[in-house]
């Protein structure tokens, strides 16, 4: 059918043993459900318990039926068709423009007045492919003439919904749909990503209306008389249907490119953590944003990893790290232009420690976030790693001096003068004060660097105590310690 095939945990469809069973169900609920087997088994299934949802929902399944009844007897004709689309809430598709720009900008004047607009499309086309196969599993297997009427106006209805697919889009704004919501005081928030969402929902239901009109199709031409004018035409509600399937992969891959360009854009400063001449060492908005929406894209993983590793079939991507381009492989590469953006972000920060410290929070919130993603294991071993080397370094250009005053200070025993601590103590507090409000916001992560940090300096300074016999040091090592617990509190 579909050069993409649709893959979803909302749209999907099973055989077995002659039976086919498929549900759509967008992410505003339930729409529509049905289980078919074939044509020979059409009569035998109970209609009773399908979902009826209200009292709305009854009547609207009513009037499908009657509309469908009426063509099947010949007493149909576009204008039932046309008056069934406004009871529907989409008869507002008749009055797109012709041309996809055209019926894009119709579009975006419906959307101001309408914010409701695609839902209720989606849940219209849901219900006409659900009345079609309600129809079909009633009926029966039809006489012929009934089959080309009731094949007609199923293939008429659904062409007439289908210029909505162009009109959205022509419509689509990629800077809609990285429109940035994440505050850095409050984790990670996805980007608005409104557009993506939209389009997944639109091809949720256009996948699912195919393989509702592909099985009654098939269900009936399998036990009637062939009509080779009518397969055909079939073929052909089949191939747009298809194509719109296409579309909107290729829209959806295209979107999932933009988005990402736009969160790693490097026009804003105070995004990446530079809203002081000192800078910020937390977590960015930036890196918020990029783990937010890798982590909605990895909600969906099943149907965007088809998505992908399709691009990557078509070289519409090109994978950096291997050849098979899947979602996976996708985010790694988009970690890794993240890490290098911050690394580079980093050396604008005029103080050492503070950068690495910046470097630390963000591969850690990285991490952090993406770590129950099993299949990012052996990528996240190397952002452990990276944060383990970013402590050390950190360590060497923040902590290192205060220690090498003890080492380039020994004690004078002829004068019985001692000018190393009074070195250290003056070093101890410059770095202490100018790093006390640093911040890490993360318990552990604050509570390993402290633990370094008094590791190495507390255990330097006690060292060269006991080395050198001094036993009034003006401050012991247990205050300097409660003093280095106190740090990154922001």
């Amino acid at each position: 059918m579909a050069a993409y095939a649709c893959s979803s945990s909302t749209a999907s469809g099973s055989t077995t043993s002659g039976t086919y069973s498929t549900t759509y169900k967008s992410s505003r609920g339930s729409v529509v459900s049905y289980d078919l087997d074939l044509a020979s088994q059409l009569p035998r299934i109970d209609l009773s318990s399908w979902p009826v949802q209200d009292e709305e929902d009854t009547k609207r399944r009513e009037r499908a039926k009657c509309v469908l009844e009426g063509f099947c007897h010949g007493d149909g004709d576009i204008g039932a068709l046309e008056r069934w689309l406004w009871e529907l809430g989409v008869g507002w598709v008749l009055g797109l423009g012709d041309g996809a720009s055209a019926a894009g900008t119709s579009l975006l004047r419906l959307r101001a007045t309408n914010r409701n607009i695609t839902e209720n499309w989606i849940r219209a086309l849901a219900e006409i492919t659900g009345a079609t196969v309600r129809f079909a599993v009633e009926r029966g297997v039809p006489k012929p003439i009934i089959l080309v009427r009731l094949v007609t106006t199923a293939e008429e209805t659904v062409l007439k919904m289908l210029p909505f697919v162009d009109a959205l889009l022509a419509a689509a704004d990629p800077l809609d749909a990285a429109t940035d919501t994440a505050d850095a005081s409050n984790g990670p928030q996805a980007p608005s990503g409104r557009e993506l969402e939209t389009l997944l929902d639109v091809l949720d239901a256009v996948c699912s209306a195919s393989q509702g009109i592909h099985l009654c199709f098939e269900c009936w031409f399998s036990s009637g008389k062939k009509m080779e004018t009518q397969w055909r035409t079939s073929d052909d509600v089949l191939s747009l249907l298809s194509a719109k399937e296409q579309r909107l992969n290729e829209a959806i891959w295209d979107t999932m490119q933009e988005v990402t360009t736009v969160i790693l854009n490097d026009g804003d400063d105070t995004r990446w953590g530079i809203r002081t001449p000192q800078g910020s060492s937390d977590a960015c908005k930036v890196t918020r944003s990029l783990i937010a929406y890798i982590k909605s894209l990895w909600d969906d993983y099943w149907r965007l990893n088809h998505i992908v590793r399709t691009a990557a079939e078509l070289c519409n991507y090109v994978p950096e790290q291997d050849h098979t381009g899947s979602l996976t492989t996708l985010t790694m590469e988009m970690v890794s232009s993240l890490e290098v953006k911050l690394q580079k972000r980093s050396e604008s920060f005029p103080d050492h420690g503070l950068r690495f410290l910046f470097l630390i929070n963000n591969t850690h919130f990285i991490w952090q976030h993406l770590h129950p993603l099993f299949r990012m294991k052996s990528h996240l071993a190397v952002l452990t790693t990276k944060i383990e080397d970013y402590i050390q370094k950190y360590l060497q250009v923040s902590w290192e001096p205060v220690l090498s005053s003890l080492h380039n200070h020994a004690p004078n025993y002829c004068f019985k003068t001692n000018s190393a601590l009074p070195k250290f103590d003056s070093e101890f507090q410059k770095t202490y004060t100018a790093q006390k409000l640093w911040k890490v916001p993360d318990p552990e992560l604050r509570t390993r660097l402290r633990k370094a940090i008094v590791d190495k300096v507390v255990s330097g300074l006690t060292r060269y105590l006991e080395d050198y016999s001094i036993t009034i040091p003006g401050i012991t090592p247990q205050e300097r310690e409660e003093m280095l617990l106190e740090l990154f509190e922001g």
